[in-house]
């Protein structure tokens, strides 16, 4: 990770990013307010920019018995001050620093470091110049982000502990987070290791995780249990590339279920609008999200990837679609960086993520990776492609990255049994033959015995 010397800030590593002015995101996303900015913002004349009569510019929304301000949208649901060059008229008549906060940090994500009260970066991928991994490195941004963390913790001051938390890693294990922060950065280093091709670092990982959990260590930052687990690391780093171990074949009914309930909500993406709803079209869209996950789960639905026109039905997908191999070099540096920036952001310490185990959170991450293969070849069948290219892994993963995290999987009343499927960090492999389209080397005696 980079860290500046006597600073608590810790910028993800993977994410290049540089401004393309598209207005995608004006377009797409809610913009919250702080009361300040409400504030401000309803106090000051809008004639110029929106004309007379021009609706509020502020919306309030009572949640959880709170209220949330957002910034209001027009009627096609983009920003109201989204110009028609698709540039901010906020930014244009009163200077880029009178910009919403939201705005201003965005592409970029908070999350809470290893440290109590450290502040980790990360990018999110539902930007296309982030996916794109194009521009200036994050790096590059330090000093303009050590300014607008310090705006953001005036605001929202970080959350101050009495001692070390224990961070529940599964069930009925705990961790401090030096210890996740262990097992994470091996992770990301296994990841780095561009000497073999990616779904050989993302088999090695899920193996590691897999005995990590299985160890049930009661501490793995001190003496042998310690060394035990970077013996794991590295053993396992040498048994894939002695091709010892292999990818599940099969992945049980209930695990197929919920794959497939995590591909309908990739594939519904919620209006920027949808934050202020009211009761009823909350119900609508609920409803809508669950019919989604039947037809998902019946093995039908129709697959809507960011930045196609077209949608794609999954059945046609998975007949006709090119296939996706994650070890071409596009897809290989596309999906490098996507689970390397998550990773090192500590993602699922991210105020957004709304799992709270650790196990089940890296578990929905690595299901991230077979369900963007399979959004790849929808997105070449959208554009009535007859390869899986660049783009489509681009828009492949800024599908993917929408809606990550932001379902509270683990909670409700089958919020357990979801857990623990989510805590199976080697299923998700299985998956792959059929999201691919690609299917699976024969092992080394079924070779033999076939010939």
């Amino acid at each position: 990770m980079s860290r500046s010397k006597g600073k608590r800030l810790t910028l993800a590593r993977g994410v290049r990013f540089s401004c393309m002015q598209c207005g995608d995101c004006c377009r797409s996303f809610p913009i919250s307010l702080s009361p300040s900015e409400a504030e401000r913002y309803e106090e000051r004349d809008w004639t110029k920019i929106l004309g007379e009569n021009h609706p509020p510019v502020v919306n309030y929304v009572r949640r959880g018995g709170g209220t949330l301000r957002y910034l209001a949208r027009a009627a096609n649901g983009w920003c109201l001050f989204l110009g028609e060059d698709q540039l901010c008229e906020i930014h244009r008549h009163h200077g880029e620093p009178d910009k919403p906060l939201a705005c201003r940090l965005f592409p970029f994500g908070l999350a809470d470091g290893p440290e109590v009260d450290g502040t980790v970066v990360l990018g999110r991928f539902a930007c296309s110049a982030v996916a794109h991994g194009e521009g200036e490195t994050i790096q590059s941004h330090r000093k303009e982000l050590d300014e607008l963390v310090r705006e953001f913790h005036e605001v929202q001051p970080p959350r101050v502990a009495s001692g070390p938390p224990r961070l529940p890693f599964s069930q009925g294990l705990d961790y401090g987070p030096d210890e996740v922060g262990l097992v994470l950065d091996l992770v990301a280093g296994e990841l780095e290791n561009a000497s073999r091709p990616f779904p050989e670092r993302i088999l090695a990982i899920s193996k590691f995780l897999s005995l990590v959990a299985t160890s049930r260590f009661k501490t793995i930052n001190t003496g042998s249990a310690k060394k035990a687990i970077h013996g794991f690391a590295e053993g396992i780093h040498a048994q894939v590339g002695r091709g010892l171990l292999k990818t599940p074949a099969f992945a049980p009914l209930p695990q197929r279920l919920l794959f497939r309930q995590l591909l309908a909500m990739a594939a519904r993406r919620d209006s920027a609008r949808l934050v202020v709803a009211g009761p009823l079209r909350l119900l609508a869209r609920r409803i809508g999200n669950l019919l989604a996950g039947l037809a998902f789960m019946a093995g039908t639905g129709v697959v809507r990837c960011v930045g196609r026109e077209k949608p794609a039905v999954l059945g046609e997908v998975r007949r006709k679609g090119p296939p996706a191999n994650p070890a071409d070099p596009a897809a290989d540096g596309a999906l490098t960086r996507y689970f390397l920036n998550n990773l090192t952001g500590r993602f699922l310490f991210a105020g957004s993520f709304q799992l709270e185990q650790v196990l089940p959170s890296l578990g929905l991450l690595l299901r991230q990776y077979p369900l963007i293969c399979l959004l790849a070849r929808a997105a070449c069948v959208a554009r009535g492609g007859e390869e899986v290219g660049r783009d489509d892994w681009v828009s492949a993963i800024r599908t993917a990255d929408w809606n990550f995290g932001h379902v509270p999987w683990t909670r409700g009343p089958f919020g357990g049994l979801r857990g623990r499927l989510l805590a199976d960090v080697e299923v998700p492999l299985a998956f792959l033959a059929e999201c691919t389209g690609i299917e699976p080397e024969p092992a080394p005696e079924q070779a033999q015995a076939a010939s």
